[in-house]
């Protein structure tokens, strides 16, 4: 006790011999005056003195006046901060952050403002709850008591039917949609196959959490060395995953579980890998349906365990040091998918071995998932290099014959080597997302599609698929549909989502009919990834939307020659246009990433000019070779912005026509006309292949102020005009003499459109009986 006492003595004295006098304070204070005004007075003579005119006295006003205010209300916030009970700023400053950060999703400002009102709320309660039961219930002296306590009820209440109540669909343009179907005359490539399908597990056997890749393990695999590209597995963080896996980046195991036919081969070889996930909730066994499926279809497929480079809550103990968990690693993703790669290789030439040529390395294929989705492009890169961009002292041995990979809902970025962006050169590419998306809410698989080139020799193509309904976890049955933390889940519309089963049949197909084109020379598939209706029969009925584009096809207009918005790809071509309320060319971006190209963005509005608006490609000469098996394809998006002028001054009237939301969720259509060198001419709506629907509204928050991210972005559909057909609606047209293509907004009385490409190809599969 006598400790105690003298300890608090002490601390009695140091305050006292610390807190400073009055004197002190109003010195101190004199002295800050003193150097603002030193301050001031200078910006004053150094911006506006020097080259003196009077016009600029008033922005000086402004600018010193604004800064102080700044200051003024910091100083006033401040003041009724202190002005609060302690009890009170305890209680708020103590757990305001925990709302902020784990109860409200979507981030600043949103999280901030529902942390802040849920707690305005609840403290009118608890204030009235507490004077009520001291001074009991007397209505005609505790108006004020009973109206904040009142406030409080019917403000959380609001609050709650806000949030939970049915809403209006956020896409009400798709409420009569229907799937066409034009689905193609082959079997299903969702379903299963004729295999009979085994399995085995393979790892380093060593002791470990997971006892499938260690004691139980079916084939004993090596460990690579990943530490020059992982970064954070150090320090105390780094100590407590260790421990918990039993290595560290330097000895990295190659584990995974491989769904096989029994056979005798050769077979192609699929590797799927997740994202990040926690890692102690192992998130590899989510693509069993996939292994079931693809080795039924005559496929080798595994599916990796990378979840000792995944999250863990043990991460945040050095979250203080700005260390949260391993850093920028999705290059370790992808190099470690080589890594499974070069084993698959060494089994396969090893005599006596369980897979000794039963696989066909020339028939291969990666998979990935969010993180592991930016990893399989990585890998892809990876492969063709002789070592790692970052520090070249590490070499690679790869160079494998890499057909295909699949991103699902990836994110994009995360990695950067050498601080650029990912390319991808000559492996055919498909990516997936969902508009229900609550973790990667940005078509990010985009980003990487646009950085994906075939200067080489041979059919590549690209594709992307976005799936109104799809969030992100169900691709994983480990995941399911909860895309936040567990805690913020409450604010996921999970009535938005689909069924889990149709989600995953969506994958299904479409990664079955992938498969079946790169790895089995099955172009006849292709059609389904350049418009779902190919598909219709085998998908569940929603709305999707088809980004595609392949070697075989010649530009005519992509935007990408020069900065003159006039001139076209096709040496000597010209666009021309009439009657346009705006025109311009400009980058693409999405809501978190920029794509790699460049676009032209065209606006009518009716109330702008009576005449018709209309835009001409034309063309130079017989440069194009083109016939009645040629097809003009076009990737084209609503632009989702206003239609008339910005410096535009229109009556009230037609101010509310062109704000009329009806019209805005209308389709729009136009027509496309093509006119050969003699001036003859044919033309088809766009509705022909489908008119051009707004842009998606992608919510999949409760409500959309719990979320601040922008529910729209620019996602290109692929349009197909096939030059057959409009010989159907004119005969006596020259498709072998072509001298423009137009557009003629006609059919729609405003809208603002934009179009990354125009194109020609000969190679676009038909169905026979599609019109």
């Amino acid at each position: 006790m006598k400790i105690i006492g003298r300890s608090g003595e002490f601390l009695r004295n140091a305050k006292r011999t610390l807190t400073p006098s009055d004197a002190a304070w109003s010195g101190a204070a004199l002295s800050v005056y003193l150097l603002g005004t030193i301050i001031v007075t200078l910006l004053f003579t150094s911006y506006f003195i020097q080259d003196f005119a009077w016009q600029k006295l008033p922005a000086y006003v402004v600018w010193i006046g604004l800064t102080m205010l700044v200051g003024a209300g910091c100083l006033l916030i401040a003041a009724l901060i202190m002005a609060i009970p302690l009890v009170y700023r305890v209680a708020v400053f103590l757990f305001a952050p925990f709302l902020v950060l784990f109860v409200f999703p979507g981030g600043p400002p949103g999280s901030i403002a529902g942390g802040l009102i849920l707690i305005l709320l609840v403290s009118l309660i608890g204030a009235g709850i507490a004077v009520l039961r001291k001074d009991g219930l007397k209505p005609a002296a505790q108006k004020v008591t009973l109206s904040v306590f009142a406030l409080g009820v019917v403000g959380f209440f609001v609050g709650i039917y806000a949030i939970f109540s049915e809403k209006d669909p956020v896409n009400p343009f798709l409420e009569d949609y229907v799937l066409e179907d034009r689905t193609l005359d082959l079997p299903n490539p969702g379903l299963p196959g004729d295999f009979v399908v085994r399995t085995i597990d393979y790892g380093s056997g060593n002791e470990q959490p997971r006892d499938m890749f260690g004691k139980d393990v079916g084939l004993i695999a090596r460990a690579v060395d990943g530490s020059k590209l992982i970064d954070n597995w150090d320090g105390l963080s780094g100590w407590l995953r260790t421990s918990y896996w039993g290595f560290d980046a330097t000895e990295l195991p190659l584990q995974a579980r491989v769904w096989y036919p029994d056979g005798d081969g050769p077979f192609p070889l699929v590797l799927v890998v997740h994202g990040n996930h926690a890692m102690e909730d192992y998130s590899d066994p989510g693509y069993a349906y996939l292994g079931e499926l693809f080795a039924s279809r005559g496929i080798i497929f595994a599916s990796v365990d990378e979840n000792f480079i995944n999250s863990s809550v043990s991460s945040m103990v050095e979250i203080t040091a700005g260390r949260p968990g391993l850093k920028e690693e999705n290059d370790a993703r992808g190099w470690l998918l080589l890594q499974h790669l070069a084993q698959w290789r060494d089994w396969n030439a090893q005599p006596g071995h369980q897979f000794y040529k039963k696989v066909d390395m020339n028939r291969l294929a990666l998979i990935g998932h969010s993180r592991g989705g930016e990893a399989v492009g990585v890998a892809a890169a990876f492969n063709s290099l002789d070592r790692y961009p970052d520090d070249a002292t590490l070499d690679f041995d790869f160079d494998f014959n890499l057909r295909g990979v699949i991103a699902i809902a990836p994110v994009y970025g995360q990695y950067q080597p050498r601080e650029r962006y990912t390319p991808i050169r000559d492996v055919n590419y498909f990516t997936i997302h969902g508009d229900m998306d609550g973790d990667v809410q940005s078509f990010e698989g985009m980003a990487q599609y646009s950085r994906v080139s075939f200067p080489g020799d041979g059919f590549h193509f690209r594709s992307g698929l976005y799936v109104v309904g799809a969030n992100h976890g169900q691709f994983n049955t480990s995941w399911g549909n909860k895309d936040t933390g567990i805690f913020s889940a409450w604010a996921l519309n999970l009535g938005g989502i689909m069924n889990d089963e149709a989600q995953r049949d969506v994958a299904r197909v479409y990664f079955g009919a992938f498969l079946e084109v790169v790895l089995n020379d099955r172009n006849d598939y292709l059609p389904v990834f350049r418009d779902a209706r190919f598909a219709a029969a085998w998908l569940p009925k929603t709305f999707y939307i088809n980004q595609y584009s392949s070697s075989s096809e010649v530009p005519i207009a992509n935007f990408e020659e020069d900065i003159d918005p006039a001139t076209m790809t096709v040496t000597g071509g010209q666009i021309s246009t009439q009657y346009l309320s705006k025109w311009f060319e400009t980058g693409n971006e999405l809501k978190y990433d920029e794509l790699d190209t460049h676009s032209a963005v065209f606006a009518w509005d009716e109330d702008f000019s009576d005449e018709v608006a209309h835009v001409d490609f034309v063309l130079p000469g017989r440069q194009l070779a083109t016939d009645r098996n040629t097809t003009i394809v076009m990737s084209i998006s609503a632009k989702g912005i206003g239609t008339l002028p910005d410096d535009w001054e229109e009556d009230e009237e037609a101010e509310e026509l062109n704000d009329d939301e009806d019209e805005k969720d209308l389709p729009l259509d136009w027509t496309i006309v093509v006119t050969d060198t003699t001036g003859v001419s044919a033309s088809l709506p766009l509705s022909h292949d489908s008119p051009l629907y707004p842009q998606i509204n992608a919510v999949p928050g409760r409500a959309g102020f719990l979320d601040s991210t922008e529910p729209t972005e620019v996602l290109f559909r692929r349009f197909e005009f096939p030059l057959d057909d409009f010989a159907v609606a004119n005969p006596g047209i020259d498709l072998a003499s072509l001298g423009k293509i137009s557009f003629v907004f006609d059919r729609s009385p405003r809208g603002a459109v934009i179009i990354d490409d125009l194109s020609i190809t000969k190679n676009a599969v038909r169905n026979e009986d599609e019109h």
